[in-house]
């Protein structure tokens, strides 16, 4: 199993003013689910983020920013990978998550 920099990852979530709620695998939810961490297995010092569709218009580049900076001053990167949309698995009690690259 990869080691991954959870510590860092909620460190720079919470700077920029979120909580973070799991994780799972490679991905970090956050509360209220406005962005999806998902670790870069290739730069482990990047973080790539997904964005909520169902974000307010300008939201996600409030969050961007305040993530960015929150990530540089911890010699870490952010990127822009995309939206994701979240919702209940038909039948089921699970979590289905669509990523939406770029």
């Amino acid at each position: 199993m990869k080691m991954r920099p959870l510590g860092i990852a909620k460190e720079i979530i919470e700077a920029a003013g979120m909580q973070m709620k799991y994780t799972y695998d490679d991905l970090v939810f956050v509360e209220h689910s406005p962005i999806l961490v998902q670790f870069d297995d290739k730069n482990n010092k990047n973080l790539k983020v997904y964005f909520n569709v169902a974000c307010e218009a300008k939201a996600p580049e409030k969050i961007e920013k305040s993530l960015n900076n929150a990530a540089a001053e911890r010699e870490f990167t952010i990127t822009n990978t995309g939206e994701f949309e979240m919702g209940q698995k038909e039948g089921a009690e699970e979590i289905e998550i669509k990523m939406l690259p770029f």
